[in-house]
Order: structure tokens, then sequence, then C-alpha cells
């Protein structure tokens, strides 16, 4: 009886081991990781109930907004044909609050439609020395667009453009603009339209009544304020629709309208006017380095639409050339780089650039005409913009070798001046991301147009801007949280695993042991009896031989003494 109890107590033991043991396997395998990525989705989803969507709304601290301006410093002999010198002066240092307003839900679609709203604040800390006073020069956007855009599609006309040129920019000795830095961007710099010739005339008639926003002197009308940021900074920009991620998580961010279209019509071919990937601003969760990070930008010629508008009066100064004015809208798609670790936390680090229309047939459909594309890293923005300016990363990093041979100052970096995201990717969360672009002018001589006639043939920069994220503060301690007690929790899983394992090495050792020994218990009741007694001092006077041979009805004693074999067989 105490055998089958051991050999019981033993099983139940072993029979727990292996059950701790499995499960603990199977949590580490497959349940946990389960039950993390259903929580995980189902959190990162933009229902109202859930904080990244208070925070996608409305991010919770600005952003950083960095310009730098390529000061020109041989103007006068750049007139003359001389190679542009050029100075790189920045950052000086925005804050830029984002927020989106007007929102609308539809449960149906699983959408959300917004109205995105940008404010610019200057930050002197930041920018230490530099201010918003502080005078630069840099190539005139407006000179030089309007000359490049008739120069390209209407050369007919440049004689009136060279005529009104002097009337509006009060007679320019240089195709360059000097100015204080808060002027260029925000509060603008004059275009005197008080003549009365019909250049003047026409030209300004038409940049009042087609710039949105367009500012004008207190004191008088006639004087124009253009700036590259000013109608942006507080205003409201174009309406889009991406998905939830409620139904699918998949869907999470993707850019599904925008402004009521499903698609644009800008490209010359269908694939490259669909939207692929979000809006930018969120991505889905638990990605793969494969997937890449796709968005769909519409926010780069926001940017200088409105600088671009007062470029581009001209399209609407002679009916024929009239030409819609259009944002960049294109697919981008980050590339997976290298794993590393970023605030303690393993992230993945994307990048992308502008690709290359001569080599990739995919890049080949952005080329203003089939035999117009661009060379290695630079993207035409005529088509949004409706003037020749060009983007490239910040001081040609990544673009053909000719471009930056044709300017001294420049000092491409791939740390600096690179597109680069450290995404986290089982949250899709950005740890750090810096979108930073430069923007270009075409620079070549023309005889019609006396500031012209003498100018040296150039890519020239204007000037180049980052937009930077750097998670910090409780949004960052939130994702560190997440990470440490997923550690804490994988090391509770490795110890169950090896207690598991322990207790049923030691289940099955005590269980071979217990088999191994045998244990005589005495019968239940049985009472003790007294040794036998030597043989030479039993009495057998009573015994005879009828009586053991035969007469067993006489038999007078009844032997009830318990022998053990041993005693039986030496008795």
């Amino acid at each position: 009886m105490m055998l089958s109890n051991k050999i019981w107590s033993s099983s139940r033991f072993l029979y727990g081991s292996v059950i701790l043991l499995v499960s603990s396997v199977l949590l580490k395998l497959w349940l946990f990781e389960s039950m993390v990525k259903f929580v995980i989705r189902d959190q990162t989803a933009l229902r109202k109930r859930n904080q990244v969507r208070e925070v996608y709304l409305k991010i919770p601290f600005p952003l950083n907004f960095k310009l730098y301006f390529f000061n020109v410093t041989n103007p006068e002999e750049i007139q003359t044909g001389s190679k542009p010198k050029l100075k790189e002066v920045g950052p000086f240092w925005y804050d830029e609050i984002k927020e989106k307003v007007q929102i609308i839900d539809n449960d149906t679609e699983d959408s959300l439609t917004y109205t995105p709203y940008d404010l610019f604040e200057y930050n002197q800390n930041k920018s230490n020395q530099l201010r918003e006073d502080d005078y630069v020069t840099i190539i005139h956007p407006a000179i030089v667009g309007m000359v490049n855009l008739v120069l390209r599609d209407s050369p007919v006309f440049l004689s009136i453009v060279s005529k009104a040129i002097p009337s509006i920019f009060n007679n320019p000795q240089t195709i360059f603009l000097t100015a204080k830095v808060k002027d260029i961007l925000f509060d603008g710099v004059e275009l005197n339209c008080l003549g009365k010739d019909f250049g003047t005339t026409a030209v300004c008639s038409q940049m009042k009544s087609q710039i949105p926003g367009l500012k004008f002197k207190k004191d008088n009308e006639n004087i124009f304020l253009f700036s590259l940021l000013g109608s942006r900074n507080g205003t409201l920009t174009r309406r889009l629709k991406v998905h939830r991620g409620i139904a699918h998580a998949k869907d999470l961010g993707r850019l599904v309208e925008l402004d009521g279209k499903k698609e644009i019509n800008i490209w010359r071919q269908a694939e490259c006017n669909r939207f692929h990937g979000t809006d930018g601003w969120i991505f889905p969760a638990l990605s793969t380095p494969e997937e890449g990070l796709p968005s769909f930008s519409t926010d780069l010629c926001s940017l200088l639409i409105r600088s671009a508008m007062a470029i581009t009066f001209v399209l609407s100064v002679f009916p024929d050339e009239m030409s819609k004015h259009l944002f960049w809208s294109r697919s981008v798609n980050l590339r997976y780089i290298n794993d590393t670790v970023l605030k303690k936390i393993p992230v993945r680090i994307y990048e992308t650039d502008l690709g290359d229309q001569m080599t990739d047939e995919n890049e080949k459909c952005y080329c203003r005409s089939a035999d117009s594309c661009l060379k290695k890293g630079v993207f035409d923005l005529s088509k949004c913009m409706g003037v020749p300016i060009y983007a490239t990363l910040p001081h040609f990093l990544r673009t053909d070798p000719s471009y930056i041979n044709l300017v001294d100052g420049l000092a491409p970096s791939e740390l600096l001046h690179a597109i680069r995201v450290y995404f986290e990717p089982m949250t899709g969360t950005p740890l750090f991301a810096a979108k930073r672009m430069q923007f270009n002018l075409d620079l070549k001589p023309t005889n019609k147009i006396p500031l012209f006639s003498h100018l040296p043939t150039a890519l020239f920069p204007m000037f180049w801007l980052e937009e930077s994220v750097d998670l910090d503060g409780y949004l960052l301690k939130k994702v560190q949280t997440v990470f440490l007690l997923l550690h804490a929790v994988d090391i509770i899983q490795y110890l169950m695993i090896v207690i598991g394992c322990g207790c049923v090495t030691i289940s099955m050792y005590f269980r071979l042991k217990n088999r191994k020994s045998v244990t005589i218990t005495p019968a239940t009741g049985s009472k003790k009896s007294a040794p036998p007694k030597p043989i030479d001092e039993m009495d057998v006077s009573h015994l005879s031989i009828a009586g053991i041979l035969g007469d067993r009805p006489q038999k007078k004693a009844v032997v009830s003494q318990v022998m053990s074999g041993h005693e039986f067989d030496k008795y």
C-alpha cells in the first residue's frame, strides 16, 4: 500500500511538471506573441478611445523645422559668367505645430478625413546667434523662375517679360535677392506694381487675382509682398482621407482620397498617379523589413505652392499658356537599411532618395516628357508648381556629380543630408525621422534678357529645409516601458521553462527510484507470536505413533504458532 502511494505521488508530480513545461513552451513560442500582437493592433488603430489617435490628430510637441540658405558670396562675378560661390547659413530654427482639423469618421469605410493645419514659430534659443533680421543673398526665385518658365514654354514673350522686370523688381542689377530672412520666409519682399506699362499691368493684375493669400503693403495695395511660407503659416491645406486600421490593421493610415479624388492626374502613367502607402504620419505596426515604409507625399509642393504662384503668374497673362497649379504628389518608399539601437530601443533604419529617371523604369513616369528625363537625384517640380524648380537632397547628395561640379561651397553628408527614419516596427513608432529637401533653379544665359546675357550654366541651390521629429518625453518613456515589460516577461518565460525541465527531471528520478525498492508490511490485525521453543524443550509425551498416523480425531493439541520459512526448515 505504501509503495502504491509513493508511485501515485511521483506520477502526479511528473504530470504537473510536464504540463508546466509544455505550457511554458507554448506560451513562449506562440500564445504570448499572439496576445501581444492582438493588443498592439488594437491599441495602434485610430479608434476614438486610443491615445495614438490623439497624438495623430495633434502632435503634442512641436516638430523641428530648420531652414538653411545658400548665401551667394560673389553675385557680381556670377553676372559676368563666374562660377557661383555659396556659403550655407543656418539653421534658422522654427517650431512647427501640426494639427489635423475638420475631422470626419466613416465607420462603414473605416476611414478618417481631415485637413492639415500648420503653424510656425521662430525658436531663437535653438537658432543660437542667427536671427530673423539677418540678411542673406540668394538667387531671386521670382525673377529667375519667371524667365525660365517663359524661356521654356513661350520664348516669344521674353521681350515683354524683359520690359516688366525693371518695373516690378525696382531696376535690379543682378538676378539675386538680398533681404531679411523673415521677409523672405513670412513677412514678404516687396514687388512694385505701380507701373502703368502693359507688361507690368498685365502681370500684376493676374498676380492679384490668382495668388491666394497674397499680402499687400498697408498704405499701398499696388505693392505686393512676396514670401515663401507666409501664406502657409496658419492656413488650411488639402483634404485627406485615410484608413483607420480598425477593420484591417495593415491598412492603418493608408491614403484613400486626396481632395475627394481616389487618384491624381499628373504623371504620364496610371501607376504613378495611384496612391501607394500612408499619408506619411502613421504606419502600421508589426511590419517587415521587406515592406519598407511606403507613403504618398503631398506636402513638399504644398510648402512652396504659394511662393510658386507668385512666380507662375506668367501662365495667366497669356491665356494659351494657362496651366493648373498642382501639388507635388507622388509615392515614396523608404527602403530598409539595417538594424540598430536608439535610446535603448531596437529600431530599423529606413532611407530614400529621389531616384534615377535615366536608368530606373519605375521613375520614368515622373519625367516631364519621354525625352526629358533628368539625371540621377533630381526631381522636376514643374508639374505641381508650374515653373522649372527642381528638388534634390541637400548639397546634391546622391545626385549626378555634374551638378555639384558647377558650384562651389557644397559638402554632401550622409549623416546630415539623407532622408532617414529610425523606426520601431513592433509598435509602428518613429523614434527619429528627418525629411530633408533642397530647392534649386536652373540657371542659363539668354541674350533676350539683359540680366541673363552672361550668366553661367548651373543648377543653382536656393535653400534646403529639414522637417524632423525626435521622440522624447512621456511618449518615449511609454515605448521604453513596453520593451521593459516584454523583456521582464521574456525572462519569466525562460525561468518557467527551466523550472519545468527541472521538475520533470526530478519527478522522473523519484519515479524510477520507487519502482526499484520493495517493502513488505505485516497483515493488518495479526498478533505477534512468541518465538518457537527448541525441539528438546517441547512436550511430546502425549504423541504416539497411532495418533500421528491415524488417530486424528483424538488429537489433543493444535499448533497455532506462525513460523517463518527459515524457522520451518530448521525445525
